[in-house]
């Protein structure tokens, strides 16, 4: 049923011309120091190989239609050639193409994809972009930014800066004719912050004492605004987008918020998060991996074994 149901969405993306989502799918995870790839799926299923890079895994980063599976390491940002590699084998072990010193520590940093650069976030104010076609480490000004900033890629990859208030937050966009601040009252005590760029929408996701609280904003004069109710969480970890709608991770648990539909609440942690294009959606936590298949209407969990402390996680098509 379920690959009756993906050969008709491939039907659907040849007869409007859009691109076909692959079907054979590799999961990529940091571990310690190495990367480990396990058969994507809800089955359950060991790894088929890893690759020790002697140095550990802060965060990994694949950008759709790239050959080259991207790698943070506490000093370093490096990028693989991806060559091979099948549902039974890991892609072929090679030396890195591209390997660019940080001069900082990042062993708490993660990665973020745009659309022709990536960004690279160490924590303290330490931030970097570097453009994908020549890849070079481009220092972003954070001075006078208020700690706690999170520093997003936009539309056209414009860096946008999210800040925690008190009690709301801040939002500052450099948009093509003019640039947009905005300072958003939420009501409450805001004790963390997420955001996440999605199809030109920014959904932001205040945690408060008893409660998270979302708000979306699209480039232009109008401000951010709330996005529905509060959601039964008390802390954000992850966001991640669905086709429909969000999905909102956090130490207590998550909550899938689509459209037409009402808020599905679950207990099971989320850390990070991630969608591949055969429709299912990953969900990480220390020691464990929960698979959604986004085709379920019931979006029953399927348990995965998982390394005890992973970092990142990316997807890429078997065979590139």
């Amino acid at each position: 049923m379920r690959k009756a149901l993906l050969l008709s969405l491939l039907l659907l993306a040849a007869c409007t011309g859009t691109s076909e989502p692959p079907l054979d799918l590799l999961l990529a995870v940091g571990s310690g120091d190495q990367v480990v790839f396990y058969p994507a799926g809800t089955a359950e299923a060991g790894a088929v190989g890893q690759w020790s890079l002697g140095a550990a895994v802060v965060d990994l980063l694949r950008l759709e239609g790239e050959s080259r599976l991207w790698v943070l390491t506490p000093d370093r940002l490096l990028a693989y050639p991806l060559s091979g590699g099948s549902l039974t084998s890991p892609p072929a072990a090679v030396a890195p193409s591209v390997s660019l010193e940080i001069g900082a520590d990042c062993s708490g940093g993660r990665l973020e994809a745009g659309s022709a650069r990536l960004l690279l976030d160490c924590g303290g104010g330490l931030v970097w972009t570097a453009p994908l076609g020549a890849p070079a480490l481009e220092t972003v000004d954070t001075s006078g930014d208020a700690t706690g900033t999170v520093y997003l890629l936009g539309p056209d990859d414009r860096l946008t800066r999210v800040a925690p208030t008190l009690t709301g937050f801040t939002l500052d966009y450099p948009g093509e004719e003019q640039d947009y601040s905005f300072t958003v009252y939420a009501g409450a005590a805001v004790n963390d912050l997420a955001a996440r760029w999605s199809a030109g929408t920014l959904l932001v996701a205040l945690a408060t004492d008893v409660d998270v609280r979302l708000y979306t904003w699209s480039p232009g004069t109008d401000p951010p605004k709330s996005a529905g109710d509060p959601l039964a969480l008390t802390s954000v970890r992850a966001i991640v987008p669905l086709s429909d709608g969000w999905l909102i991770g956090g130490d207590g648990g998550y909550v899938v918020r689509r459209s037409q539909t009402d808020d599905l609440r679950r207990t099971t942690p989320v850390d990070r998060g991630l969608v591949t294009p055969n429709l299912y959606c990953y969900l990480a936590a220390a020691g464990r991996l929960t698979v959604l298949d986004l085709l379920d209407p019931e979006l029953a969990e399927h348990p995965r074994g998982f390394p005890a402390d992973p970092r990142g996680l990316a997807w890429l098509p078997v065979g590139e």
